[in-house]
Protein backbone atom coordinates (compact mmCIF):
# COMPACT_ATOMS: atom_id res chain seq x y z
CA UNK A 1 0.00 0.00 0.00
CA UNK A 2 2.76 2.46 0.96
CA UNK A 3 4.68 1.62 -2.22
CA UNK A 4 1.62 2.43 -4.38
CA UNK A 5 1.12 5.72 -2.54
CA UNK A 6 4.79 6.66 -3.05
CA UNK A 7 4.56 5.70 -6.72
CA UNK A 8 1.51 7.96 -7.15
CA UNK A 9 3.37 10.79 -5.43
CA UNK A 10 6.36 10.34 -7.73
CA UNK A 11 4.21 10.34 -10.85
CA UNK A 12 2.32 13.44 -9.74
CA UNK A 13 5.57 15.23 -8.86
CA UNK A 14 6.96 14.36 -12.31
CA UNK A 15 3.81 15.67 -14.00
CA UNK A 16 4.06 18.90 -11.98
CA UNK A 17 7.70 19.18 -13.00
CA UNK A 18 6.85 18.75 -16.68
CA UNK A 19 4.10 21.37 -16.42
CA UNK A 20 6.53 23.72 -14.67
CA UNK A 21 9.16 22.96 -17.32
CA UNK A 22 6.83 23.75 -20.21
CA UNK A 23 5.80 27.02 -18.59
CA UNK A 24 9.46 27.78 -17.84
CA UNK A 25 10.40 27.22 -21.47
CA UNK A 26 8.24 30.19 -22.38
CA UNK A 27 8.79 32.28 -19.24
CA UNK A 28 12.58 31.99 -19.26
CA UNK A 29 12.81 32.79 -22.98
CA UNK A 30 10.74 35.90 -22.30
CA UNK A 31 13.11 36.73 -19.42
CA UNK A 32 16.11 36.30 -21.73
CA UNK A 33 14.55 38.61 -24.31
CA UNK A 34 13.68 41.24 -21.70
CA UNK A 35 16.88 41.11 -19.63
CA UNK A 36 19.44 39.42 -21.86
CA UNK A 37 19.53 36.52 -19.42
CA UNK A 38 20.78 38.57 -16.48
CA UNK A 39 17.48 38.31 -14.60
CA UNK A 40 14.76 35.69 -14.62
CA UNK A 41 11.70 37.09 -12.84
CA UNK A 42 9.11 35.11 -14.81
CA UNK A 43 11.08 31.87 -14.55
CA UNK A 44 11.67 32.55 -10.87
CA UNK A 45 7.98 32.97 -10.09
CA UNK A 46 7.18 29.82 -12.07
CA UNK A 47 9.82 27.66 -10.38
CA UNK A 48 9.10 28.76 -6.85
CA UNK A 49 5.36 28.48 -7.34
CA UNK A 50 5.81 24.80 -8.17
CA UNK A 51 8.30 24.24 -5.34
CA UNK A 52 5.67 25.52 -2.89
CA UNK A 53 2.92 23.38 -4.44
CA UNK A 54 4.94 20.18 -4.54
CA UNK A 55 6.55 20.65 -1.11
CA UNK A 56 3.10 21.29 0.39
CA UNK A 57 1.69 18.12 -1.12
CA UNK A 58 4.65 15.73 -0.96
CA UNK A 59 7.37 17.24 1.24
CA UNK A 60 11.04 16.82 0.42
CA UNK A 61 10.62 14.03 -2.12
CA UNK A 62 8.02 15.85 -4.21
CA UNK A 63 9.76 19.21 -4.09
CA UNK A 64 13.01 17.73 -5.36
CA UNK A 65 11.39 15.63 -8.09
CA UNK A 66 9.23 18.49 -9.37
CA UNK A 67 11.96 21.13 -9.41
CA UNK A 68 14.63 18.88 -10.86
CA UNK A 69 12.34 17.71 -13.66
CA UNK A 70 11.47 21.37 -14.35
CA UNK A 71 15.14 22.38 -14.30
CA UNK A 72 16.13 19.50 -16.59
CA UNK A 73 13.41 20.44 -19.09
CA UNK A 74 14.85 23.96 -19.08
CA UNK A 75 18.37 22.60 -19.48
CA UNK A 76 17.44 20.32 -22.40
CA UNK A 77 15.51 23.08 -24.17
CA UNK A 78 18.13 25.75 -23.33
CA UNK A 79 15.40 27.97 -21.94
CA UNK A 80 17.87 30.72 -20.94
CA UNK A 81 21.60 31.34 -20.65
CA UNK A 82 21.60 30.24 -17.00
CA UNK A 83 19.76 26.94 -17.57
CA UNK A 84 22.90 25.02 -16.55
CA UNK A 85 22.72 26.59 -13.07
CA UNK A 86 19.06 25.97 -12.19
CA UNK A 87 19.33 22.26 -11.32
CA UNK A 88 21.81 23.19 -8.59
CA UNK A 89 20.01 26.29 -7.26
CA UNK A 90 16.58 24.65 -7.45
CA UNK A 91 17.86 21.59 -5.57
CA UNK A 92 18.94 23.76 -2.65
CA UNK A 93 15.56 25.53 -2.52
CA UNK A 94 13.62 22.27 -2.92
CA UNK A 95 15.60 20.44 -0.25
CA UNK A 96 15.25 23.16 2.38
CA UNK A 97 11.60 23.91 1.63
CA UNK A 98 10.80 20.19 1.49
CA UNK A 99 12.37 19.60 4.91
CA UNK A 100 10.49 22.58 6.37
CA UNK A 101 7.23 21.25 4.90
CA UNK A 102 7.79 17.79 6.38
CA UNK A 103 8.72 19.26 9.75
CA UNK A 104 5.56 21.39 9.78
CA UNK A 105 3.50 18.33 8.79
CA UNK A 106 4.83 16.47 11.82
CA UNK A 107 4.64 19.32 14.32
CA UNK A 108 1.44 21.02 13.08
CA UNK A 109 -0.46 18.49 10.94
CA UNK A 110 -3.64 20.58 10.92
CA UNK A 111 -1.98 23.83 9.80
CA UNK A 112 -4.11 25.55 7.18
CA UNK A 113 -2.90 25.57 3.58
CA UNK A 114 -2.42 29.31 3.39
CA UNK A 115 -0.38 29.39 6.60
CA UNK A 116 1.83 26.53 5.39
CA UNK A 117 2.40 28.26 2.03
CA UNK A 118 3.30 31.54 3.70
CA UNK A 119 5.81 29.76 5.94
CA UNK A 120 7.32 27.92 2.97
CA UNK A 121 7.42 31.13 0.95
CA UNK A 122 9.26 32.93 3.75
CA UNK A 123 11.72 30.02 3.77
CA UNK A 124 12.38 30.61 0.06
CA UNK A 125 12.70 34.34 0.66
CA UNK A 126 15.36 33.70 3.33
CA UNK A 127 17.22 31.42 0.93
CA UNK A 128 17.15 34.22 -1.62
CA UNK A 129 19.61 36.21 0.48
CA UNK A 130 22.63 33.97 -0.17
CA UNK A 131 21.51 32.35 -3.42
CA UNK A 132 20.71 35.60 -5.24
CA UNK A 133 24.23 36.67 -4.31
CA UNK A 134 25.65 33.46 -5.78
CA UNK A 135 23.82 34.00 -9.08
CA UNK A 136 24.33 37.75 -9.47
CA UNK A 137 27.82 38.27 -8.09
CA UNK A 138 29.54 34.89 -8.31
CA UNK A 139 28.06 33.49 -11.54
CA UNK A 140 27.16 36.59 -13.54
CA UNK A 141 30.07 38.62 -12.16
CA UNK A 142 27.94 41.71 -11.67
CA UNK A 143 28.89 44.30 -9.02
CA UNK A 144 27.57 43.95 -5.48
CA UNK A 145 25.25 46.94 -5.98
CA UNK A 146 23.26 44.88 -8.53
CA UNK A 147 22.78 42.24 -5.85
CA UNK A 148 21.51 44.90 -3.45
CA UNK A 149 19.08 46.15 -6.10
CA UNK A 150 17.89 42.69 -7.16
CA UNK A 151 17.47 41.09 -3.73
CA UNK A 152 14.34 43.01 -2.63
CA UNK A 153 12.83 42.45 -6.08
CA UNK A 154 13.27 38.66 -5.86
CA UNK A 155 12.07 38.52 -2.26
CA UNK A 156 8.91 40.43 -3.24
CA UNK A 157 8.38 38.06 -6.20
CA UNK A 158 8.63 35.16 -3.77
CA UNK A 159 6.31 36.54 -1.15
CA UNK A 160 3.62 37.85 -3.50
CA UNK A 161 3.06 36.19 -6.89
CA UNK A 162 4.69 32.83 -6.10
CA UNK A 163 2.69 32.41 -2.90
CA UNK A 164 -0.58 33.55 -4.47
CA UNK A 165 -0.19 31.36 -7.55
CA UNK A 166 0.80 28.33 -5.49
CA UNK A 167 -2.23 28.81 -3.25
CA UNK A 168 -4.56 28.97 -6.27
CA UNK A 169 -2.97 25.90 -7.87
CA UNK A 170 -2.95 23.90 -4.65
CA UNK A 171 -6.58 24.73 -3.92
CA UNK A 172 -7.54 23.68 -7.46
CA UNK A 173 -5.66 20.39 -7.12
CA UNK A 174 -7.22 19.64 -3.74
CA UNK A 175 -10.72 20.48 -5.00
CA UNK A 176 -10.43 17.96 -7.84
CA UNK A 177 -9.66 15.14 -5.37
CA UNK A 178 -7.34 13.57 -7.96
CA UNK A 179 -4.88 12.64 -5.25
CA UNK A 180 -7.35 10.65 -3.16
Amino acid sequence: MFHEFRKKQAMTAIVLGVVAGVIASFAERADAIITGGNATPLGYVNTYTWILVSASMFGLFGAIVTTEVQALVGLVTAANPLSWLWPIINLVFAAVVGVVSETVSRLRPKMKIHARLILLSFTCALLDIPLTYVVIVSVLGLPFKFYLLALPFYIILQLAPSTIFSYAILRAILRTSILD
